[in-house]
């Protein structure tokens, strides 16, 4: 269970590492990435790490690759789409799907590296 621990906390870590000190000194071209995509690709990777930490507590083999993805597609979907209608402040952007699809898949070699 450590393993997930620390990697949850090195995901938190980033998206602190950007919200308070890479995000305040950008501009641009290079603030919207920051401010937009890279929050929705940690939380792409948050989510698949909550999942095999789930499992791994319920003493569940990992999921499959397409599971992940499944998931990831699911949240982002929900997010882009569903969030905007109850939350004022929320916006739909099509490419934050491909944000959190990217992030979440992005952390699968580093989760099935952990598994062996």
């Amino acid at each position: 269970m450590k393993k997930y621990v620390f990697l949850a906390a090195g995901l938190m870590g980033l998206y602190a590492l950007n919200r308070f000190a890479l995000l305040p000194r950008a501009d641009g071209l290079l603030h919207r990435l920051l401010s937009g995509y890279l929050a929705d690709f940690l939380a792409g990777g948050m989510m698949i790490v909550l999942l095999f930490a789930a499992l791994h507590l319920a003493h569940r083999k990992p999921p499959r690759p397409w599971h992940c993805l499944a998931l990831a597609l699911v949240c982002g979907l929900f997010w882009e789409y569903i969030t905007p209608l109850y939350l004022p402040r929320s916006v739909s952007d099509p490419w934050d799907i491909l944000a959190v699809l990217l992030g979440g898949m992005g952390i699968l070699p580093i989760l099935y590296r952990l598994e062996e």
